[in-house]
């Protein structure tokens, strides 16, 4: 008989991610022999799978069957449950049922569009029945309100998330990207490795600016974006440094010429483009240095 437990627990999905791609694990799940897990499609694209990405231990994966019980367990209810919908999933195949869901939020002009974005940060997890409340849906609808300064016309544009590209150390963190037209400064703190960024733009006209995301060493770089310019890719290095997988450097690019490279190039190159859109927010993690990184670009 199992016993009732009349605590709440609060799950933090962060907790939940691939090491690699730091998007939500899924079935199966593999882990090294230092208990570093990732994510089914990570594995199938590892060209070296007798040792870890990140720890470089020296070991085949293996299946990690404790975490996918546990993924199995966790469910979740839609999010439009208010509005009519009454699925209950795993927590890993809510995103695909929300991007379709026919009882979906519409947005300010009456459409169904949504962004490919992942809308579920946290949740509490009630022991006795099982079942979850979503606490936290920061991500769950975006939708750009504002022109910018190269488009004149109001319209609906996705927004789709790429990447990160780097280690799995530090803390994970993300834009805002409700309401935002555009970046207007990034600055970068580099020196053998990129220790910190933090992000000026412009949300539903105002400016405002992100937190130093990483640590305070190193000299620092601004990135200034001139009206009418916006960022096209980024690009860039990462690997060890002081036994870290982080950013090695970093290279800006935009419509009209480019920025860096700060840091030291040294490390597997990497490029994150904009594929016709622009890159209006980033997310990615760090803690004394910037671990990883990826972007949020607006399509169309």
């Amino acid at each position: 008989m199992k016993a009732a437990v009349a605590t709440d627990v609060t799950v933090d999905l962060e907790g939940l991610d691939c090491t690699l791609c730091l998007d939500l694990l899924r079935r199966p799940v593999f882990q090294c022999a230092a208990g570093h897990v990732i994510c089914s499609t990570c594995y199938e694209k590892l060209l070296e799978k007798d040792y870890c990405q990140l720890c470089s231990v020296s070991a085949s994966y293996s299946r990690c069957f404790a975490v996918e019980r546990v993924l199995q367990s966790v469910k979740v209810r839609c999010s439009n449950a208010g509005y009519g919908c009454m699925a209950k999933m795993p927590y890993y195949e809510i995103q695909d049922h929300e991007m379709n869901c026919l009882k979906g939020l519409c947005d300010f002009n009456g459409s169904n569009i949504v962004q490919s974005m992942p809308p579920l940060v946290r949740m509490n997890i009630s022991i006795n029945n099982h079942e979850s409340k979503i606490g936290n849906r920061e991500d769950k609808r975006m939708h750009d309100k504002k022109t910018s300064n190269c488009d004149n016309k109001s319209s609906t544009r996705s927004v789709v998330k790429m990447g990160p590209c780097g280690g799995g150390g530090g803390n994970s963190w993300k834009m805002d990207m409700r309401g935002v037209n555009r970046i207007l400064k990034v600055v970068v703190r580099h020196g053998v490795a990129v220790d910190a960024m933090s992000v000026f733009y412009e949300q539903e006209g105002k400016e405002k600016k992100t937190k130093l995301w990483g640590g305070t060493g190193g000299k620092s770089s601004e990135i200034c974006l001139k009206p009418g310019e916006y960022l096209t890719s980024i690009k860039g290095h990462y690997g060890f440094y002081n036994n870290w997988f982080v950013i090695r450097s970093l290279t800006f690019v935009s419509n009209r010429r480019n920025f860096g490279p700060f840091g030291k190039e040294e490390g597997a190159p990497f490029k994150l483009p904009a594929t016709g859109g622009k890159i209006i927010g980033f997310h990615g993690r760090s803690g004394g240095l910037l671990d990883a990184l990826g972007t949020y670009v607006q399509m169309g």
